[in-house]
């Protein structure tokens, strides 16, 4: 069986900028203990994903024209909440890709944002030859995963530690907020609507299993984040950008050329999704085709002078990554209640019910971190 397929791009999504950010501030600050909410967001986010497959398989619509249809009195609500899922995810990978372009070429803010357009630039000459550019962004997302495969090997965690924090919940002072930007970071709003949209021509069995697959490496990914962080940054003032300085006296310089390399890949990879769902959600919202570029540009532009204005003023990347994925989190009961409702159908009973639970959670996580 093929275990490529759209659940590979979707789960570039997963180790995007905004999974360093989540998972690096969550490390840094409270070790190990907030490992269980990554596994936990982890099957959360394979369990809906599957669902959101299914509903494109089953009814030959996507999310985004399932709300559009069945709930048109509140569609004007969902359009600006889409467009702010777009520009957030946008946001995430533009700055990963800034922080990345400095420590890899010692560049200065401005310079490290024009060159953090690339992505425009390579959808512009890659146009529709959809292939050769998620070809080049598959190879892209296993440098992620080589890359912190390299750095677990090199922290050498206590296993038996990282599986204990792995079982048990705990959700200490302040905590609520960085589990809020993990389980935005892991089950994304533009993720899940652009599933529903891209599966066709799978049958059941074959999407049940490269989703299993893909999503099940991408949140070994995300774990393997945060047990480096807890290891080599718990108890430091850190910023995204200091990391590498953080790990190579610690664990030699090849650490902290990996993790550079690593947020780079993650950048440019994670475009790959976010595009294709903003070009989704501009289309939907304007009523017309959206060419990939023209998507790109339009929510980068809206991002790249404030953006850039915010980090030469001294703002924490770290900090503006976990604060995009939050606003992630708190756009997503929007998206996976109408997903389940729409998918009722064709998914069982104690599914869908164990679907709403998970929502319920979820909005639970979103509610402490407002109190």
């Amino acid at each position: 069986m093929d275990l490529i397929g759209p659940a590979t791009v979707v789960s570039v999504a997963y180790i995007d900028p905004g999974n360093f950010g989540a998972n690096i501030a969550a490390g840094s600050t409270y070790g190990l203990s907030l490992l269980w909410v990554v596994w936990l967001s982890g099957l959360l986010a394979i369990m809906y994903q599957y669902i959101s497959g299914v509903l494109g398989l089953e009814s030959g619509a996507g999310l985004l024209d399932h709300l559009k249809m069945r709930l048109k009195p509140l569609w004007p609500l969902y359009v600006p909440a889409l467009f702010a899922v777009a520009l957030a995810t946008d946001l995430a990978e533009f700055v990963g890709l800034i922080i990345a372009f400095e420590l890899l070429l010692g560049l200065p803010v401005y310079l490290a944002a024009f060159l953090g357009s690339i992505d425009v630039v390579l959808l512009l000459i890659l146009g529709d030859r959809g292939k050769a550019y998620f070809a080049a962004i598959g190879v892209l997302a296993s440098v992620v995963g080589l890359s912190f495969l390299v750095e677990l090997v090199l922290v050498k965690p206590d296993l038996l530690s990282v599986a204990y924090h792995s079982l048990v919940p705990a959700l200490g002072g302040g905590a609520a907020l960085y589990a809020a930007s993990i389980i935005g970071a892991t089950v994304m709003p533009h993720a899940l609507l652009l599933h529903s949209h891209i599966v066709g021509g799978l049958d059941r069995r074959t999407h049940r299993v490269q989703t299993l697959y893909n999503l099940g490496i991408a949140s070994g990914v995300n774990a393997a984040m945060q047990v480096v962080a807890a290891y080599a940054l718990y108890g430091r003032s850190v910023e995204i950008s200091s990391v590498p300085k953080v790990l190579e006296p610690l664990y030699g310089p090849f650490a902290g050329l990996a993790f550079s390399i690593a947020l780079l890949s993650s950048g440019l990879a994670s475009s790959a999704v976010s595009v294709q769902a903003g070009t989704l959600i501009l289309e939907r919202a304007l009523g017309r085709d959206v060419a990939r570029y023209k998507a790109r540009l339009f929510f980068r532009l809206i991002n790249i002078i404030p953006t850039a204005a915010v980090l030469a003023a001294g703002v924490n990347p770290l900090e503006l990554l976990v604060y995009t994925q939050v606003v992630l989190s708190m756009v997503l009961p929007m998206v996976l209640l109408p997903l389940v409702a729409f998918a009722k159908p064709y998914i069982s009973k104690k599914l869908a019910v164990v679907a709403y639970a998970a929502g319920a959670f979820v909005i639970l996580i979103d509610l402490l971190t407002l109190v």
